[in-house]
């Protein structure tokens, strides 16, 4: 299996899967022994369908996107199995459905491309961008922190070759965003993006050569959070393991806070919780909270960037687009903005001396 430098714009501008909701029920059945319903579920570059069984059992068919290298397909498939050998019940994950012919994964071929494609268990839980806590509280926010900690810990001793994937969204590769910057209309959101860009350059890249790496999750926002649904509104799974890179630790932190927002007040105060949590499960270095906040502004403002790009040649009905409608990149971006670095700095670390 051989590991291709894709662009990492390239997997974007092509179109998703197109399989029907038919065809999804018919691969499940010929190469799972799964007979279900299927409804396609919105994805920015794969195509997934939720399978139903008339037993009550959920699984997600998954057809990676034709331009998706497969060693990094694997590199996802092989993940999911590690983290479900080490058995920490404090986690919860995907488990991988071997096919019928005991495989990880199969292909398809279809208008002569080919597909990876494989079969996840559902978990069950409530993903917080649909729960009450749409918007996390305080307790969920120290809760988010610990359990990427947690999972972060069980991907510490992970190695594949398909982790040094071209991804748009790993964010040690940031600066190729600049390319893209032109297709924000607001020039004051463009000049922040530029800042933003500059700072990180300035920064946080020089660090990176000094702090941990590892294979990270890069994805940890509310649509990837599982929430319980019972009384104790605690985080329960973690789904979507799609952005996953080998890359510096701290952005796995960075990822998640660019998304715990509030709508008014300190825009660092559930980043201060999130922190905080982590930190009780894994204490963060110097070095790595010295860039924590140029990185969470890094990722914000790749968000705001990729959303005007995409608008760019997608159609306006196009599901993603609809799903990230109402983003707040923009406004999270100007608050976070106001923020003194030196401030923010002292601030994690304040809350981490505190452990």
């Amino acid at each position: 299996m051989k590991n291709k430098e894709n662009n990492p714009f390239d997997i974007i501008l092509s179109e998703t899967p197109n399989f029907s909701e038919k065809e999804a029920i018919h691969l499940a059945k010929m190469h799972y022994d799964i007979e279900s319903s299927a409804e396609n579920l919105v994805s920015e570059r794969d195509q997934n369908f939720l399978l139903r069984t008339t037993d009550r059992r959920k699984f997600v068919l998954k057809i990676a996107n034709s331009e998706e290298d497969p060693i990094v397909t694997d590199f996802q498939i092989c993940a999911l199995i590690h983290i479900n050998n080490i058995n920490d019940t404090r986690i919860s994950v995907p488990e991988i459905k071997f096919s019928n012919q005991n495989t990880k994964s199969i292909v398809l071929t279809k208008d002569k491309k080919s597909f990876v494609t494989r079969v996840v268990t559902y978990l069950d839980g409530e993903p917080l961008f649909t729960s009450d806590q749409s918007i996390p509280n305080i307790p969920i926010a120290e809760d988010m922190g610990r359990y990427l900690a947690i999972l972060g810990k069980s991907l510490a001793d992970f190695q594949h070759p398909g982790s040094g994937q071209n991804l748009l969204w790993d964010m040690k590769r940031a600066l190729s965003i600049r390319e893209i910057i032109g297709h924000i209309d607001s020039s004051s959101a463009r000049t922040m993006v530029e800042k933003t860009l500059s700072d990180f350059e300035r920064y946080a890249l020089p660090k990176f050569d000094s702090i941990r790496w590892q294979v990270i999750h890069n994805d940890m926002n509310p649509d990837n959070v599982l929430i319980d649904i019972s009384e104790k509104r605690k985080v329960c799974g973690m789904i979507d393991f799609g952005d996953m890179v080998y890359s510096p630790l701290i952005i796995d932190l960075a990822v998640a806070a660019a998304y715990l927002d509030i709508e008014e007040g300190n825009p660092m105060l559930l980043m201060n919780h999130f922190v905080a949590g982590y930190n009780q499960e894994t204490p963060l270095l110097q070095e790595e909270l010295e860039i924590l906040f140029d990185l969470i502004k890094t990722r914000i403002a790749t968000t705001v960037a990729v959303l005007e790009w995409r608008k760019s040649f997608r159609d306006k009905d196009d599901p993603y687009l609809e799903l990230n409608s109402n983003d707040r990149s923009i406004n999270l971006l100007e608050r976070c903005m106001e923020i003194p670095r030196d401030h923010a700095i002292q601030t994690f670390k304040q809350i981490c001396a505190k452990a």
